[in-house]
């Protein structure tokens, strides 16, 4: 393999060898990534600290339920705006599969939460209602697990988008020219 070296900038030429490409987000998705961040660890705090710390835990509470209020008012267009363009210019399966798992579990955060808020809503409105303790648990269960389950596939969503190689008829690489 020979390295010729351009003239102008005294680095070497490309062997045909592709590093992989910087695809930025927006900042209203670096938003919403931050403001997942910031549920899930208030959400982690609420499971394991704040029955020792009930003088926080409310207040964490309080704002985990506005926040992931917001976040879901705020992440529903952005969802349905990357669901319709997101797909059609995948290039990569599995990308595409993870994506709609991470989907998946998003939908499952955001039900489980808007049913544990369903009956403080009603108390604050006037009715006293509680789930089941057994319901009540299994949708704590779920919303802690798939909360943390889509962390994770936010993380892994991310790094397949944004450090990716190239897309192009060669599969991301240059044909090698002949001298």
């Amino acid at each position: 393999m020979t390295t010729t070296t351009h003239p102008t900038t005294a680095l070497p030429a490309s062997t045909g060898d592709t590093i992989p490409a910087w695809k930025g987000g927006s900042a209203y998705s670096a938003t919403l990534t931050a403001a997942f961040a910031l549920l899930t660890l208030s959400g982690l705090y609420l499971e394991f600290l704040a029955a020792s710390h009930w003088a926080a835990g409310k207040l964490v509470l309080v704002l985990h339920l506005l926040g992931g209020a917001l976040f879901t008012l705020a992440l529903a267009p952005w969802l349905l705006s990357h669901v319709r363009s997101g797909p059609a210019r995948s290039q990569r399966r599995l990308f595409t599969l993870l994506g709609w798992a991470l989907l998946g579990k998003y939908l499952v955060v955001i039900a489980t939460g808007l049913l544990m808020a369903l009956p403080p809503a009603l108390y604050l409105l006037g009715h006293i209602w509680f789930w089941r303790f057994e319901t009540s648990d299994l949708l704590s269960f779920l919303h802690l697990w798939f909360s943390i389950a889509a962390a994770l596939g936010v993380v892994t969503h991310l790094t397949l988008r944004h450090w990716k190689r190239a897309a192009s008829p060669t599969g991301g690489h240059r044909p090698h020219s002949q001298p």
